[in-house]
């Protein structure tokens, strides 16, 4: 039961991590405009038939526990379609060939 338990907890607190910083207000449905609105204007942009793929980077400074300060950066993509979101998240889109010209490839 506890390796259940570790294993649900686990997974919620990434999956909450999946939508923060640039990105917290972002949902699927929103239009293009809502989305610049909510996160910025983007910092790469592609456009395929109806399709278009917009990018961020997330760029947090933070500080260790040796005292030292990093930089965390983590890749979004938002995928529209007809002006709308069908999906988001972290890792890149790549462009593909197919009815749905791009793909995002989440971050290991």
């Amino acid at each position: 039961m506890k390796p259940a338990i570790l294993a649900l907890l686990s997974i919620l607190l990434l999956s909450s991590c999946s939508t923060t910083g640039k990105m917290a207000g972002v949902r699927p449905g929103m239009s293009k405009a809502e989305v610049v609105t909510a996160a910025g204007d983007p910092d790469g942009y592609q456009k395929s038939g109806d399709y278009e793929a917009l990018f961020y980077v997330d760029r947090k400074a933070a500080r260790s526990w040796f005292g030292s300060s990093y930089r965390d950066v983590v890749d979004y993509s938002i995928i529209l379609k007809d002006d709308h979101v069908v999906e988001f998240g972290p890792g890149r889109t790549h462009q593909r060939e197919g009815e749905v010209p791009f793909v995002r490839v989440p971050m290991r």
